[in-house]
C-alpha cells in the first residue's frame, strides 16, 4: 500500500482495524489503531513518556488493543477497515 493512500484511509476512518502481514511469521495479523494523537488526552499522556523514532517505510500509530504505540510497515498492510463500520455505528 502507498503511504498517501494509507494516510488518506486512516484520516477518513479515524479508528480502524489494520490488517497486515507479519514479517516474521508471514501470517496475517491485525491491530485496532488510530493516528489521532492530538484529540485524545489519554494518548497525549502516553506520548509524553516516550521518544519514538519512526523507521523508514513505517507509520507510528496508537493501537487500542495493545494500549501502545506501534510502527506499522505500510508495505505489509493488506486492509484498513473503519472501526465504525465493524461496530455498525457508521455508514460504510
Amino acid at each position: 500500500m502507498m503511504k498517501a493512500l494509507f494516510l488518506d484511509k486512516m484520516e477518513e476512518a479515524g479508528d480502524a482495524v489494520i490488517t497486515y502481514r507479519s514479517p516474521v511469521s508471514k501470517k496475517l495479523k491485525y491491530n485496532v489503531c488510530t493516528l489521532e494523537f492530538s484529540s485524545c488526552d489519554y494518548i497525549k499522556e502516553k506520548n509524553q513518556k516516550k521518544s519514538i523514532t519512526v523507521k523508514e517505510g513505517c507509520v507510528l500509530l496508537f493501537c487500542w488493543d495493545t494500549d501502545s504505540f506501534r510502527q506499522i510497515n505500510i508495505g505489509a498492510v493488506t486492509s484498513i477497515q473503519p472501526l465504525g463500520t465493524i461496530l455498525r455505528n457508521r455508514i460504510p
